[in-house]
């Protein structure tokens, strides 16, 4: 499962976890949580993506 971890001045605020896995659907998911982000946190958010095995 691919999840996001939402970085603020090198801290992890949250994680982002897509409901859906297909790619083209995060890239669209991605792109509006990122808006909301910048809202939310500022200019200084940078977003890590990782991967969770279960």
């Amino acid at each position: 499962m691919i999840v996001f971890d939402v970085i603020v001045d090198g801290k992890v605020k949250e994680t982002l976890r897509p409901v859906n896995q297909r790619l083209k659907e995060i890239q669209l998911y991605v792109k509006s949580e990122s808006a909301r982000l910048i809202e939310k946190y500022g200019s200084n958010v940078q977003l890590n993506r990782r991967m969770l095995y279960k």
